[in-house]
C-alpha cells in the first residue's frame, strides 16, 4: 500500500466524521493533503473508488483468519464491532451512498468469506463448484439483509447478539445443503 493512498484514506476518514460523503469532493480531500487534484486521480478513480477500498482492506483485516465453520462466527462479530467502532464514518457512507452501492459491495465481501467456508466444508463430498456458490450466494444474501437492517437501526443491537441470532439461524445448514446437493448429485449416477 502506497503511503500517499493513506494518506488520502485517512484524510476522507477525519472529514467522514462530521460530513456525508456527497459532501465531500476530491478537491476538498486534496486540498487538505495538500497536492493537486491529479495527485488523487494517480491513486484512486474517484471517491467511492477510495471508500471501497478502504472498506476492502479493512473487511480483510477482520475476516482473514476466520474462514472455516468453527470461527465464522467470530470474522462476523469482528466485522461488526469494527463498523460500530467507525460508526460516523459508516453511516455517513451508507446515508450518502445509493443503498444499491452498500448492498453490492457487502454481497461482495460477505460472499468472499462464505464461501470459504463452504467450500471447506464440502471437502469429501460430490457436490459442484456451482452448488456451492448457490450455498454461499444463498447465506451472503441472508447474513447481508440482517446486517443491513442493523445498519439502518443505527447498529444499536450489540454485534454479539446479532451474530448469535444469526449462527442460531443458521448452524448446521451449510453441511445440510451439501449433503442435499450430494444426495441429488449421488442419484444421477
Amino acid at each position: 500500500m502506497s503511503n500517499m493512498k493513506q494518506i488520502f484514506t485517512n484524510t476522507l476518514l477525519e472529514m467522514l466524521k462530521s460530513k456525508e460523503l456527497n459532501e465531500i469532493t476530491v478537491t476538498d480531500i486534496a486540498q487538505k493533503c495538500g497536492v493537486s487534484r491529479q495527485a488523487f486521480y494517480y491513486y484512486f478513480d474517484d471517491i467511492y473508488d477510495m471508500v471501497e477500498w478502504f472498506f476492502m482492506e479493512e473487511t480483510d483485516k477482520a475476516l482473514m483468519a476466520y474462514t472455516d465453520i468453527d470461527t465464522w462466527q467470530m470474522g462476523y462479530i469482528h466485522l461488526m464491532e469494527w463498523a460500530k467502532k467507525n460508526q460516523n464514518i459508516i453511516m455517513n457512507t451508507y446515508q450518502s451512498v445509493q443503498r444499491e452501492y452498500v448492498e453490492v459491495f457487502m454481497n461482495r465481501v460477505l460472499y468472499q468469506y462464505i464461501i470459504q467456508v463452504v467450500e471447506h466444508e464440502s471437502k469429501g463430498l460430490t457436490v459442484t463448484d456451482e452448488q456451492c456458490a448457490y450455498i454461499a450466494n444463498f447465506y451472503t444474501l441472508a447474513i447481508n439483509a440482517i446486517t443491513l437492517e442493523w445498519i439502518r437501526k443505527n447498529m444499536h443491537e450489540p454485534p454479539v447478539e446479532v451474530a448469535e441470532k444469526v449462527n442460531f439461524m443458521i448452524e448446521g445448514d451449510f453441511k445440510k445443503a451439501l449433503l442435499k446437493f450430494q444426495q441429488i448429485n449421488l442419484s444421477i449416477f
